[in-house]
């Protein structure tokens, strides 16, 4: 099939767009959206100091490359990368080589050495699905905790289209539409600003130009990691059929949660971390009392 705009053989079809890409123009594409985030939402800004959160995964070194290569030329932005070790072996080593490649600064943390545990007998502790959301609590503090030592301003995030897709239509199907109408802008404690550039991408795209780009060596390789929840299953399937579905939940996450914003439609928010409560309770604090504050003692 040739790229619908030149001759080349397309490597990618967009079932949104119906477009197939060859690699030059898919990673045209790819990159205009993620610098259209960008300018739309003035993310990169002279004096900023941004650090690309890595923990192995390779849509985090997509993300890392894209940023270097925007900003190599910038004497008014600085970009490091903050490698984080949750204790799962090689996945850390790779996220370090791929921000050595770069040449930018590394600063680095670890789960054994912050709270005592380590993702691995975190999974054997409280399995999978909690320790997902463990793990999204405990680097987020980590990664905040880093960035504000260092003068780091803004932490980028490889969120993609997908992420608020299933975590809206998750919390639908659950009843805890509170975690959809609280899209913080921040991470951790510390409240460190949050620049999430592919978050008009789809993940599958992502990890494409993790492969184009030679972000994907090692562990995390560039193969999509599929979700195995229920509502994963079901929105996957759905969005085969129907491909702008993701799209469309993203967008109404997005404007659900300024209209819960404005008019304060909420079930209240945490004094700690201004978070969502569900019932009086914050999910994101239970697993500080339980991991960090006592790290902390």
């Amino acid at each position: 099939m040739q790229c619908a705009a030149c001759r080349r053989e397309a490597v990618v079809f967009q079932p949104y767009s119906g477009k197939h890409l060859c690699s030059v123009h898919f990673t045209k594409d790819f990159e205009a959206k993620a610098k259209r985030a960008i300018r739309k939402n003035r993310w990169l800004l002279p004096g900023d100091h941004t650090a690309v959160v890595l923990t192995g995964d390779a849509a985090q070194a997509a993300l890392l490359v894209f940023l270097y290569k925007l900003t190599k030329d910038r004497r008014d932005v600085r970009l490091s990368a903050i490698v984080i070790d949750e204790g799962v072996g090689e996945p850390a080593g790779c996220a370090r080589q791929a921000a050595e490649r770069c040449g930018i600064g590394i600063f680095a943390g670890s789960f054994a050495e912050r709270y005592g545990t380590t993702r691995e007998r975190l999974v054997q502790n409280e399995g999978v699905a909690a320790t997902d959301w463990i793990c999204r609590v405990l680097t987020g503090d980590l990664a905040a905790e880093i960035a504000a030592a260092n003068g780091i301003t803004r932490l980028a995030i490889a969120t993609t289209v997908d992420d608020p897709a299933i975590r809206f239509f998750s919390d639908l199907l659950n009843g805890t539409v509170e975690q959809t109408l609280f899209a913080r802008e921040t991470v951790g404690l510390l409240k460190i600003p949050v620049i999430r550039p592919f978050m008009d991408i789809p993940k599958t795209e992502v990890y494409h130009y993790a492969g184009l780009a030679g972000a994907g060596t090692g562990s995390t390789g560039t193969t999509v990691p599929t979700g195995d929840s229920d509502a994963e299953v079901v929105l996957a399937a759905y969005d085969n059929r129907h491909p702008a579905t993701k799209f469309a939940l993203a967008n109404l996450a997005g404007t659900l949660a300024k209209i819960a914003g404005k008019n304060r439609i909420t079930g209240g928010t945490c004094p700690v971390c201004s978070g969502p409560l569900e019932n009086g309770n914050c999910f994101d604090c239970a697993v500080r009392r339980r991991y960090a504050w006592r790290a902390d003692e």
